[in-house]
């Protein structure tokens, strides 16, 4: 059986950020680190071609030996140095979308959030198996996170907190 990649969504009070689980290693590995096909691209800089990491993106290699290797926005990058798709045991990507991640063993990819006094999350960020919750922070599991079934049938102006909800209050008001 084929697993398809997994969305679920991180519900703030102004907007529901999308994370994709990815079961292809490959395909999340392309992503962060193949030119053109997400984080990296490429550019001609005095006649020569240097990879960039695009405005606000970034990725993050994890072996589970050695040292992570970041790729963040402003930077050239130098893919020589990242480890081999072999050798990585999790990724993590981000851009103005949301976040997409891969994970070879269930625990690779850890989940941390902090609340408002509503019940939505207030920040969030995701780390590896080695990560500690900040202080205020509650470290909790992918399954968590609002599931895509949920947030397609739930009108955020339904959500007790959310600015849509906010915003409706106030129209009814006047």
């Amino acid at each position: 059986m084929k697993r398809i990649n997994e969305l679920r969504y991180f519900v703030t009070d102004v907007v529901s950020v999308p994370v994709i689980r990815m079961f292809r290693k490959g395909e999340a590995y392309r992503q962060a680190t193949g030119d053109g096909w997400g984080t990296v691209n490429s550019k001609i800089v005095d006649g020569k071609e240097v990879l960039y990491c695009d405005e606000d993106s970034y990725a993050v290699l994890y072996p589970m030996s050695g040292r992570e290797f970041c790729i963040s926005s402003g930077e050239e990058i130098n893919l020589k140095d990242a480890p081999k798709q072999a050798e990585v045991d999790a990724i993590i990507t981000s851009d103005s979308c949301g976040f997409a991640f891969w994970q070879k063993d269930e625990g690779d990819v850890k989940f941390f959030v902090t609340y408002d006094e509503n019940g939505l999350i207030e920040s969030y960020r995701l780390g590896n198996w080695s990560d500690k919750p900040y202080d205020e922070e509650k470290e909790i599991t992918f399954n968590d996170l609002q599931s895509e079934e949920e947030h397609d049938k739930t009108d955020r102006a339904e959500i007790i907190g959310t600015f849509e909800y906010n915003k409706k209050l106030s129209g009814a008001a006047e």
